[in-house]
């Protein structure tokens, strides 16, 4: 089993190198490991990102949109 809080920390570093990222291939890059990284949250077996019947989540990393990217 992996370590939640190791995946969520991974998670957020490669978001925020992604954004801070001039170069497109980089940012390319940064984003596709953060959303490997959000796989492996989201098939954890703890459902830290569970959707709810409504659509929503308990946690919702991209509460203003913009999923990573610049807004």
């Amino acid at each position: 089993m992996e370590d939640l809080n190791h995946l969520l920390k991974r998670e957020q570093e490669e978001m925020l190198r992604a954004q801070a990222s001039r170069c497109s291939a980089t940012r390319h890059a940064h984003q596709g490991l953060a959303q490997g990284y959000a796989r492996r949250i989201r098939d954890h077996h703890h459902p830290y990102r569970t959707e709810r019947t409504d659509g929503t989540m308990a946690f919702n990393p991209y509460p203003f949109g913009a999923e990573g990217g610049r807004a």
